[in-house]
């Protein structure tokens, strides 16, 4: 395993990579890199809200809850194919360099989103439409899957080696951004468009909007300077699993805290709050909006705090503990006064401690890796953790719910997953500041 440096660089490093700057290409450079992360967030917002629409107009049965079912489905075989996507894309990323791999997943992540908006329904087309959207999802869950390994890479190599904590930072930011477009315009669509109205056809707006602007990041990413770049001599799967084991299994460790508190906090949030607490679905919808703002706000804020103090010590472990310290007298207090006026601060007060926490492990994960299996390593621990735990996690608490009768049964599994993201924290090494190769 390569060594990891543990020197946090508190004065400027005599090296050109060193040199604190912040030039328009490197900016260039993060946008068409979070783009795809933004545009992934987005489709996950809008699909789950309008999840009701779609099961009505794909999978029509004598039983609405049977066909809510089937559209979830659809949509969970995404994550399925998520891990086969990172594995494919991202080897492909480290053998052929990141700007390939993104134009590739950005294209992928276009046609699928197009796919889903202009599909017919099952009315119109019988049993293909459910097919194609079937398909759709998939594709949707390989690009993804390839996308957060060449994205993540890319924020990380790109730039100063004195702010990466900032810039892999924009990795969460893009998902509150998401967040609170998604659940914005599903919110104003409903509000704008009669039931008939968005059962015909407003709900595909948002799928189209998606697709417009996936050819604003092919264009950011076609632009982007081709990179340095070097292969494994053994291979980059031989090289991973011989020489970097532990990192890898710590780093998805690590990993399965955030996937299941952001997966949580910001989309079943507001499902408990409709189910659980009784709240109109119109006003729970501001708790999303709420999560996606506080991530956009605050991410980049510990992010950059990393690049001064490091990434385990602080944020991460700090914001952890405090978010398991917060979590059950949270929710005990939402269900104790279930109003806009207790949940929202609330919300917002979690997903500060969420965003401190998480945002700095994206630089952690890659400077974890040598870049020519970097890609590769992170996609695989990334994946894996969503797949399993992230994509599973409304679900469990939903099961948890129900099969004890506690409400307060999403603040334990959630603190059990952060304890598991602790232990990983406290066995990885310190990697802020280490020169990258």
């Amino acid at each position: 395993m390569n060594s990891i440096s543990t020197k946090i660089p508190d004065q400027p490093v005599a090296s050109h990579e060193q040199a604190d700057v912040s030039t328009a290409a490197d900016k260039r450079a993060v946008v068409a890199a979070v783009i795809g992360n933004w545009l992934e967030f987005f489709d996950f917002t809008v699909f789950a809200f309008f999840a009701v629409t779609i099961g009505k107009l794909y999978f029509p049965t004598d039983n609405e809850t049977t066909s809510l079912l089937l559209a979830l489905s659809t949509f969970a075989v995404g994550f399925i194919t998520r891990p086969l996507g990172g594995l494919v894309l991202s080897t492909f990323a480290d053998r052929r360099g990141r700007k390939a791999a993104l134009t590739v997943t950005i294209m992928m992540m276009a046609f699928s989103t197009l796919a889903i908006a202009a599909t017919p329904t099952y009315a119109q087309i019988g049993i293909a439409a459910p097919i194609i959207l079937l398909i759709a999802r998939m594709t949707q869950g390989f690009s993804q899957g390839g996308e957060f390994g060449a994205a993540t890479s890319t924020l990380i190599e790109r730039g100063s080696s004195l702010n990466r904590g900032f810039r892999g930072s924009w990795q969460l930011a893009s998902q509150g951004a998401a967040t609170v477009l998604g659940a914005g315009t599903a919110a104003l669509l409903t509000n704008l468009l009669s039931p008939e109205n968005m059962n015909a056809w407003g709900w595909r707006i948002p799928f189209l909007i998606g697709f417009l602007i996936a050819p604003v990041g092919l264009y950011l990413r076609n632009n982007l300077p081709d990179e340095g770049h070097t292969t494994s001599e053994r291979g980059v799967l031989a090289e991973l699993f011989s020489e970097h084991k532990r990192s890898l299994a710590l780093i998805t460790m690590m990993v399965v805290g955030g996937t299941v508190s952001v997966y949580v906090l910001s989309f079943y949030l507001s499902t408990y709050a409709i189910h659980n607490l009784g709240l109109p679905q119109k006003t729970a919808l501001w708790i999303s909006v709420t999560s996606g703002l506080t991530l956009l706000i605050f991410a980049p804020v510990w992010g950059a705090w990393s690049d001064r103090l490091g990434r385990r010590r602080l944020p991460m472990i700090i914001g952890k503990l405090m978010l398991i310290a917060l979590l059950y007298p949270a929710f005990w207090l939402f269900n104790a006064y279930p109003t806009l006026y207790v949940i929202l601060p609330l919300a917002a007060l979690l997903g500060v401690f969420y965003a401190m926490g998480s945002s700095p492990q994206y630089s952690l994960m890659c400077e974890s890796f040598p870049k020519r299996i970097r890609a590769t390593a992170i996609s695989i621990a990334y994946t894996f953790a969503v797949t399993v735990f992230g994509g599973s996690s409304q679900a469990i608490v939903t099961w948890l719910t129900l099969a004890t009768g506690n409400n307060l049964a999403p603040a334990w599994y959630m603190s059990g997953c952060l304890c598991v993201s602790l232990f990983a924290l406290f066995k990885l090494k310190e990697t802020g500041g280490k020169m990258l190769d």
